[in-house]
């Protein structure tokens, strides 16, 4: 009966003496942090700064709205800008992520480990009190406290070398757990930023792009009342095309048996299937503007991927105010694809593109109120409606 107790009491001791070890300190991040992170004050302050910053390109900007070459220019330079950084903070956030679920495998991981080592342990006490040696269990239970206990020379010749082996590596895994678990605090908290930037990196692209539409549609009615101003774009317009046709006739010139179709074309836009206007006759949505539009709009966000709709050289690759940024494949068979108003140019004149390779971004660069991507067949020299070579 004596024995029964002994062993009950070391099993309480043995207890009290885990739940005392030293484990690494939990700090986490500091209230100042936390608070910055919580406090949704914190994304309207981003967004407040992002909106001055924005603000005062377009007070810039206005000053230059009776060239409007050069107001379209500048802003799309400033919009490719904005665009870089969102594009940078979205890089940053997936590595973020993949920082997170690194951290989340090996805490989990560790709490297996733990677990096992914990359960080992307890077998390790279990197997100890049931021994039937009462000078062992009367030697550790006589003290004052627990230090008195641990300091005793009989309780350290009573543990073996592998109890306190096994006992360390179990303090040490726990210490393991709370250093990962103060780690994942930490990335959640910096992927917490990030997203806070990068919402108010997106709204101040959707302000400015706004902010454009606004003053492209001023400028419209000045284009009404002013002959010059319609005769600039109108110059501007036929000097583009008279580009596509020269080096498009110059390929056909060549002819085309280095190079040949095959396959057919693939939608362009992967992202977006939303026609916002067709090929064809049309109102003019501007004056200036075609009545006969030679592809096809797709609305689409800024940044979205656009992708050559198959195998080809790019012939051209460069900016023109009335188009923005735009590129021209030459697939072969007498077969060119036209993609306008990218945010981003992804890739040069000379260059070989296979079909589905990302050439840009959807943007709204040009003469545009809107984000989207125009996409352009031409067969032998002519527009040729897309819908009937993509679906």
């Amino acid at each position: 009966m004596r024995l029964k107790i002994l062993k009950k009491i070391l099993i309480i001791l043995l207890i009290f003496i885990y739940s005392f070890c030293t484990f690494a300190e939990y700090e986490g991040i500091t209230d100042e942090e936390k608070e910055r992170i919580l406090n949704s004050q914190s994304a309207i302050e981003k967004i407040t700064n992002q909106k001055k910053k924005v603000q005062s390109t377009i007070e810039n900007l206005k000053k230059l709205t009776d060239d409007t070459k050069k107001y379209i220019e500048e802003l799309d330079n400033t919009l490719l800008t904005l665009t870089d950084e969102l594009n940078n903070t979205l890089v940053l956030i997936d590595l973020k992520q993949i920082d997170i679920d690194n951290t989340n495998i090996v805490l989990e991981e560790t709490k297996e480990k733990e677990e096992k080592q914990y359960s080992d342990m307890k077998l390790r006490i279990k197997f100890f009190y049931e021994k039937n040696d009462s000078s062992i269990l009367e030697s550790i239970i006589v003290g004052n406290n627990i230090e008195d206990i641990l300091t005793k020379a009989e309780y350290i010749q009573s543990i073996t070398d592998y109890d306190r082996l096994k006992l360390n590596e179990l303090i040490d895994t726990k210490n393991q757990i709370i250093i990962y678990e103060n780690q994942l605090e930490r990335e959640k908290a910096e992927l917490l930023l990030l997203k806070e930037t990068e919402i108010a990196q997106k709204t101040s692209i959707e302000d400015l792009i706004a902010e454009k539409t606004l003053e492209l549609e001023d400028m419209n009615n000045k284009i009404n009342t002013s002959t010059a101003e319609l005769k600039k774009l109108q110059a501007e317009q036929r000097k583009q095309e008279a580009e596509i046709e020269a080096i498009e006739r110059a390929i056909l010139a060549r002819g085309n048996s280095n190079r040949i179709l095959s396959g057919g074309l693939i939608w362009p836009c992967p992202s977006s299937k939303r026609i916002t206007s067709n090929f064809g006759k049309r109102t003019a949505p501007r004056k200036g503007a075609s009545t006969y539009h030679q592809g096809i709009d797709i609305g689409a966000d800024v940044g979205s991927t656009a992708i050559a709709a198959a195998a080809g050289e790019v012939v051209i690759s460069t900016y023109s105010y009335s188009a923005g940024n735009y590129i021209m494949i030459n697939h072969g068979s007498g077969i060119f694809t036209i993609y306008m108003h990218l945010n981003k140019r992804s890739v040069e004149v000379g260059a070989e593109v296979s079909q589905g390779q990302k050439i840009g971004e959807v943007g709204s660069t040009g003469y545009s109120t809107g984000p989207h991507l125009h996409f352009g067949i031409r067969k032998n020299g002519v527009y040729v409606n897309p819908l009937t070579f993509v679906g």
